[in-house]
């Protein structure tokens, strides 16, 4: 028999790949500033090609598959951003996600285009990605990321710790572009921060925070936390967003080095992500871990069982989490030194 009856529908699968072209036409809009050129009238899809110099007859599909995302609405032949669009997809919003759709989508790439490599063992050429994370604009990508998502939670369950009005010293262990710390420095004028990260990353992050008015209060250091340590017994806070996972393999270790750079009483901040919140999207969660391990890394998940064990181990108490609706399935998790 020359053609095979089929049993099961390939759809499905046919339709994911299909899809796929969906995530690319959001990142080459945003690269077009397209969100930029719709009034808040909204316009036709004719229009708009005029305006930005376009296809009409090739915009308008792209303009489609935006309305189907929900990041567009049409009605009556007009198109008009969602308030999701004005918020986050217009250049001039506080909380414009640009760059960071553009990195996420860059670093996504480097994995796609390697993945059976990857599977049969294969590894990502770690110091050309750690080199990219010291580019000004992945530095404004992961700062625009933190915006809309983890950094106001965070800072906010900082500033509600226990003391915090009397706190004046902080560290940001892998803190990039430094949000974090001048998140919490903002709600206590007493305290300082150090914002510890690879080497080639400092120089526009400390540039970042002195434009920003904190030359006096934020200094940068040099830090590798898988190969260096930190000075004891220095600090009120110690923070860590989406990088306490990078240790999972030898999270005891890492704990121990928290502990052991905070003072007596010290709190220590983590925000990650944990896989058993129940709201979270299954193929979100298995997407980032796909992700996650393809990198090389053993899981981008920490339990909150899990670290509660290794806290306790190396002296911590008063163990507290606050889940933050970050793709559902983000965590924060906080922990103070005894203080003996």
């Amino acid at each position: 028999m020359f053609i095979a009856i089929p049993e099961n529908d390939f759809g499905p699968v046919r339709k994911l790949i299909m899809e796929s072209i969906t995530p690319k036409l959001i990142i080459a809009a945003v690269k077009l500033k397209l969100f930029d050129f719709i009034s808040d009238i909204g316009t036709t899809a004719g229009d708009l090609a005029d305006d930005m110099g376009l296809e009409a007859v090739r915009l308008e599909p792209v303009l489609d598959v935006l309305v189907a995302s929900e990041i567009l609405e049409f009605k009556d032949g007009i198109y008009r951003n969602t308030s999701l669009a004005v918020e986050y997809l217009v250049s001039t919003s506080p909380l414009y996600q640009g760059k960071a759709l553009q990195l996420s989508s860059h670093f996504n790439s480097l994995i796609e285009d390697s993945i059976p490599e990857l599977l049969a063992g294969g590894e990502m050429q770690r110091e050309v990605t750690d080199s990219e994370w010291g580019a000004e604009d992945a530095i404004e990508g992961t700062a625009q990321d933190a915006m809309s998502s983890g950094l106001a939670p965070v800072v906010d369950c900082i500033s509600r710790l226990p003391g915090f009005d009397d706190f004046t010293s902080m560290c940001d262990i892998g803190g990039n572009h430094g949000l974090y710390t001048l998140g919490v420095l903002e709600r206590n004028s007493k305290m300082e921060g150090v914002i510890y990260d690879l080497p080639h990353v400092l120089d526009l992050v400390q540039s970042r925070c002195n434009n920003m008015g904190f030359r006096k209060r934020i200094t940068t250091s040099a830090f590798n936390f898988r190969e260096d340590r930190l000075p004891e017994s220095q600090y009120d806070i110690a923070v860590m967003s989406h990088i306490l996972y990078a240790m999972k393999k030898d999270l005891s270790n890492a704990v121990k080095k928290i502990a052991e750079t905070l003072k007596p009483g010290g709190w220590f901040v983590s925000h990650h992500y944990t896989r058993y919140e129940k709201s979270a999207d299954l193929k979100a969660k298995a997407s980032l871990e796909a992700l996650t391990r393809l990198c090389g890394y053993s899981s981008h998940f920490i339990e909150k069982d899990e670290l509660t064990k290794v806290l306790l181990l190396h002296g911590f108490e008063n163990i507290r989490y606050e889940n933050v609706s970050e793709n559902g399935f983000g965590l924060i998790t906080m922990a103070q030194l005894e203080k003996r």
